[in-house]
C-alpha cells in the first residue's frame, strides 16, 4: 500500500510539473508574440502607405500616431521595388473618415538621433474618405538622419557649427543662466493668459472646431500654392495696395474718423428704409392685379403709341413754334393777374351779392307799378323782354334793321274820365259794381 501510495504521488507530482512546464511555455510563446497577437486582437481597420525606405519599421512594434496620439500600429512591410516599400497600418475605429481624402504620412524619430521611429499620419485635402486605402509614396516621406544632414556640409560649415555650439554653451553659462532663471520666474504668470488665449483657440466645440480651423487653413495654403507665382503675385497686390494705403493715408483717417456719425445716420436711413419697405410690400401686394393687368394695356397701347409717334414728331414743331407766342404771353398773364387782383374784393362782393340776388328774384312791381310781376326770375323776363324787343326790330330795309312802331287806340286811351271802359270791365271781372268802381 505504501509503494503504490508513494507511487500515485509521485505521477500526480510528475503531472503537476507538465502543466505548469505547458503553462509557462505556453506564457513564454504568449510574450514572445505579445505584439502580434495585441494586433491581432484589437479593432480597427487597415489602410497602407507607400514610402521610399524602410527605416525600421517593425511589424506589431511601431506605432502609428497623429499629432503625437497613438492611434494604431504598423502590421506589416512588404517591398514593392527597389526604391518603395508597403506599410500596413492597423488604426482605431473612425480615424479613417477623419484623415480627409488626401491623407498623408511620415516616418519620424521618437529622438532627435534616431533609435526607435513611428509614423505619423496627417490628414488632408477635404472632408470624408479617401476613395483608395493607399497613401502613395508621393504624399510620404521619410526622415533624414543627422549624421547625413552634417555630411552635406562642407568643413567649414561644419567648424562653424561647432563654434556656434560652443558659444551657445558660454551664453548659457554665464548670464544665459539667469535670463532663464528670470524667464521661469516669469512663465507662471504668462500661463493662465496662455491657458485662456489657447482655450478660445480651441473654440465653443473644441472636438470640431480647431479640426476644422486646421483644415480650412490647410487647403487655403493648398489653394495658394496650387501655381507656383500665384502666392508672389498676391504678395505683390498687397504690397501695392499698402502703398496706396500709406500714400492715402490722410483721406482714409477722415474717413475711419467720420465712420461712427456715417453709420449713425445708415441706421437712422436704414430704420426708415424699412417703414418705406414695409408700406412698399404692402402696397405691391395690393398692386399685384394691376401689375398683371399691365401686360394687358401695355400689348394694347404699343400700337396706340406707335400710331402716335408722327403726330408726336409734328407736334415737336409746333410746340417750337408756339413758344415765342408763350414768352410773349408772360407778360399779358402778369398784367391779368393785376387785373384780377383788382377785381377780386368789393366788385366779386356786389356781383355776388345784391346784382346775383336781383338777377335771380322774381319781379315785383312797387308804387305805381304794384300788382304786376310774375314767378318767373329777374333774368327770365329781361330775356323775354330782349327777345320781344329782337321781334319788334325785326323790320328791315337797305339801311339795316328798325324798331316798329303801330300807333293804336284802345279803350283807355283817353284818360281823365269817368267813362273807362277798361276798369269798368275789370270792375266787372272783380264783382264790384258801379262806373265808378264803387
Amino acid at each position: 500500500m505504501i509503494r503504490r501510495g508513494f507511487l500515485t504521488r509521485d505521477g500526480f507530482v510528475f503531472r503537476i510539473g507538465a502543466v505548469v512546464t505547458v503553462v509557462l511555455l505556453a506564457t513564454g510563446i504568449a510574450l514572445f508574440y505579445k505584439g502580434s497577437i495585441g494586433t491581432v486582437l484589437r479593432p480597427g481597420e487597415t489602410v497602407h502607405a507607400e514610402f521610399a525606405r524602410d527605416y525600421w519599421l517593425r511589424p506589431n512594434v511601431t506605432k502609428v500616431k497623429i499629432a503625437g496620439v497613438p492611434i494604431g500600429v504598423v502590421t506589416g512591410v512588404e517591398p514593392v521595388q527597389q526604391d518603395k516599400i508597403r506599410a500596413a497600418l492597423k488604426i482605431d475605429p473612425g480615424i479613417r473618415e477623419k484623415l480627409g481624402k488626401a491623407p498623408s504620412a511620415a516616418i519620424r524619430p521618437t529622438t532627435l538621433f534616431g533609435g526607435n521611429y513611428y509614423v505619423e499620419l496627417l490628414p488632408g485635402g477635404d472632408e470624408g474618405t479617401a476613395s483608395s486605402d493607399t497613401i502613395p509614396l508621393s504624399r510620404t516621406t521619410v526622415p533624414v538622419e543627422l549624421d547625413r544632414v552634417l555630411e552635406e556640409f562642407p568643413p567649414s560649415t561644419r567648424a562653424s557649427t561647432q563654434r556656434a555650439i560652443r558659444d551657445l554653451d558660454e551664453t548659457f553659462g554665464r548670464k544665459g543662466v539667469e535670463a532663464a532663471r528670470d524667464l521661469v520666474d516669469a512663465a507662471p504668470d504668462t500661463l493662465a493668459p496662455t491657458g485662456r488665449l489657447l482655450q478660445a483657440v480651441r473654440g465653443t466645440r473644441p472636438e470640431v472646431d480647431l479640426a476644422k480651423v486646421v483644415s480650412g487653413l490647410e487647403s487655403t495654403a493648398r489653394q495658394l500654392t496650387r501655381r507656383d507665382d500665384q502666392l508672389d503675385n498676391i504678395l505683390q497686390s498687397l504690397r501695392d495696395t499698402t502703398s496706396v494705403l500709406a500714400t492715402e493715408r490722410r483721406p482714409l483717417a477722415n474717413t475711419i474718423s467720420t465712420a461712427p456719425g456715417t453709420l449713425k445716420e445708415t441706421r437712422s436711413t436704414m430704420g426708415a428704409l424699412d417703414k418705406t419697405l414695409v408700406r412698399l410690400e404692402k402696397t405691391s401686394k395690393a398692386a399685384r392685379p394691376t401689375a398683371r393687368n399691365l401686360a394687358g394695356l401695355l400689348k394694347r397701347t404699343d400700337p396706340v403709341l406707335r400710331n402716335a409717334r408722327p403726330l408726336v414728331r409734328d407736334v415737336r414743331s409746333l410746340l417750337q413754334d408756339v413758344r415765342p407766342a408763350v414768352e410773349r404771353l408772360v407778360p399779358t398773364v402778369r398784367t391779368a393777374t393785376g387785373v384780377l387782383d383788382d377785381v377780386r374784393g368789393p366788385v366779386l362782393d356786389r356781383v355776388n351779392g345784391p346784382i346775383m340776388r336781383t338777377v335771380l328774384s322774381p319781379y315785383r312791381g312797387t308804387g305805381p307799378y304794384e300788382g304786376t310781376g310774375a314767378d318767373r326770375p329777374f333774368y327770365q323776363e329781361l330775356a323775354y323782354m330782349i327777345s320781344g324787343f329782337g321781334n319788334a326790330s325785326k323790320l328791315t330795309d337797305r339801311n339795316g334793321a328798325a324798331v316798329a312802331i303801330e300807333p293804336g287806340i284802345s279803350l283807355g286811351s283817353v284818360g281823365g274820365t269817368p267813362l273807362n271802359l277798361e276798369r269798368l270791365l275789370g270792375n266787372v271781372g272783380s264783382g264790384q259794381g258801379g262806373a265808378d268802381g264803387n
